[in-house]
């Protein structure tokens, strides 16, 4: 490989690894990882371990830890080289998931054949974002946005001629402004625009979903529970598919848009409805021992602050205690989520 042609290499990979590809950068990582033998295979390894080291270079607290991991990665490959190149990737998500690495927290785009007919074949791209990560992301369109931790994004490669999308997560989007009405599947929603920014949060796990507008408008309409409304900038519609409820409020949008900027946010929220973005944000368990602590309100903005600080903060002016276990480490050598506790101090 000339000095070019491993320089344009060098950036694409860098390019994937941030998030910042396109889908033509997709396709060629695929033709470079899908060459698993000779040196173009070596190149790829060389630049990701230059990106490694740097990453340890520039955080000393977990360098030791971040090398040993990326050993484990140079050992998957050497003992599966010729199996699927999938494992790299594994390695590389778990890293950043662990350590809390915001630039390894790269886009997992993939293509996925669930049709292996020989006449037809459905693909699609997905995009992840590992936990305690938040990453940027450009669709074929122009459009962009932001995927919150540990959110899917996952969309048809002919995107560019039907703008659909399906969120199991939270997602601030950007939509270029097109003829074609831009779509967003979530669980028991659809929201439909032509172009506009706003904000969609549609965990799996969580028993609301909200979408907040910041410009333009949206049509939002409900799949299985029959509804249809329309957003005006600064409105959040809430929808509770138990009980087939629908609120829409005025709202301060910095509030709920503030994570994609590294901001965690809490506007005289209580701190039963904020466990799951700590949670979230810091990959951690949380739980509250004491209900009447579910009831305090809070009213701070936090910017890449430890969990420790951050629990340190808010003990300060709630009578609350609070405890940290220890990470264990399981039998695959895969270190476990922290467990916090917290209760009344009587």
């Amino acid at each position: 490989m000339n000095s070019m042609i491993e320089k344009e290499t060098n950036k694409l990979l860098k390019k994937y690894t941030e998030g910042r590809y396109s889908w033509n950068d997709f396709q060629e990582v695929r033709k470079l990882f899908g060459n698993i033998h000779g040196r173009v295979n070596n190149d790829i390894k060389n630049n990701l371990e230059a990106q490694w080291k740097h990453l340890a270079d520039t955080d000393s607290g977990q360098a030791e830890s971040n090398y040993i991991l990326y050993q484990k990665i140079e050992n998957k490959i050497r003992s599966k080289e010729r199996s699927k190149i999938t494992s790299l990737w594994l390695y590389y998500r778990q890293a950043a998931a662990i350590f809390l690495v915001p630039v390894l927290a790269f886009v997992l785009g993939y293509i996925v054949l669930s049709n292996s007919t020989k006449s037809t074949q459905t693909a699609w791209v997905e995009i992840n974002a590992p936990q305690s990560s938040r990453i940027q992301f450009e669709l074929p369109d122009g459009s962009s946005g932001w995927l919150n931790s540990g959110s899917r994004l996952k969309y048809h490669p002919g995107f560019s001629k039907q703008r659909e999308v399906e969120l199991a997560g939270e997602a601030y989007f950007d939509v270029t402004s097109s003829k074609e009405v831009f779509k967003v599947s979530t669980p028991g929603l659809e929201i439909n625009v032509l172009g506009t920014e706003f904000n969609v949060t549609a965990y799996p796990n969580d028993e609301l979903t909200h979408v907040l507008l910041t410009e333009g408008e949206v049509q939002i309409e409900g799949t299985e529970k029959m509804f249809e409304r329309n957003l005006v900038p600064n409105e959040r519609l809430t929808f509770n598919p138990a009980e087939n409820k629908v609120i829409v409020q005025k709202v301060e949008p910095h509030s709920f848009t503030a994570w994609k900027d590294g901001l965690l946010v809490l506007d005289n929220e209580p701190l039963e409805s904020a466990i799951s973005r700590f949670e979230r944000w810091y990959n951690v368990d949380i739980e509250i021992k004491d209900d009447v602590l579910k009831k305090y309100r809070f009213k701070a903005t936090f910017e890449d602050e430890p969990l420790e600080e951050v629990l340190k903060l808010l003990s300060v002016s709630t009578p609350m205690e609070y405890s940290i276990d220890k990470r264990t480490e399981n039998s695959a050598g895969i270190f476990n989520k922290k467990k916090v506790s917290i209760w009344l101090n009587k």
